[in-house]
């Protein structure tokens, strides 16, 4: 028996692995920066089961109590952020965004800030177009995260297209790299699109 077939034989004999496991491991840790990855899993399993707003709510078990406050004065968004998301649940649901963004970037090399700050100044949610007002913004509403570690991420030259990234050529076969930027910009979008229902106030 070839060793793939005994990994597969063994992950069939293992259950899956409940929520509330997953919630338990998260809670021995003591830091912000432990616990992200136990609540970005649950999240991002929560949004493949389509019931993204229980997975948050979920997830929220994970904050530690400076999180929390955090989170509360981070409210008030600085003015870099459009007005529209920068007070009540938009500002706090964009917060949340981000730190999931985060986590991506930091696991796909494809993700960078850079695409995240175009898609951002495209969509009308970014007021500055510099990159270290946008450093600064970002570190800001993630805890731990290091100056400069935002604007070292990706080629920032892509702001400056004066298209739209919904413009940006989709065939790989015309332009590979713009089209592998396009594809990222769709998924980096997708993360934003809860931003843009009216019910969110």
């Amino acid at each position: 028996m070839y060793a793939h077939e005994e990994m597969n034989d063994t992950e069939k004999r293992l259950t899956p692995i409940p929520v509330d496991f997953v919630v338990e491991q998260g809670l021995k840790e003591r830091t912000e920066a432990k616990r992200r990855p136990y609540r970005t899993l649950i999240t991002t399993w929560a949004e493949r089961e389509g019931n993204t707003e229980l997975g948050e709510m979920v997830a929220c078990r994970l904050n530690t109590g400076k999180e929390v406050e955090r989170l509360k004065d981070l409210q008030d968004l600085p003015t870099t952020i459009s007005p529209k998301f920068r007070k009540g649940k938009k500002a706090e649901r964009l917060v949340m965004i981000i730190r999931e963004i985060n986590a991506k970037v930091e696991n796909d090399e494809n993700w960078t800030w850079a695409l995240v700050m175009k898609v951002m100044l495209d969509e009308g949610l970014l007021m500055t177009n510099i990159a270290n007002k946008f450093d600064r913004l970002i570190i800001s509403m993630i805890p731990d995260k290091g100056i400069d570690t935002v604007r070292k991420s990706g080629d920032y030259n892509v702001k400056e297209d004066s298209r739209s990234w919904h413009e940006w050529i989709s065939n790989p076969h015309d332009d590979w790299k713009e089209a592998a930027n396009r594809s990222v910009c769709e998924e980096i979008y997708a993360y934003f699109s809860p931003l843009f229902i009216e019910q969110i106030s």
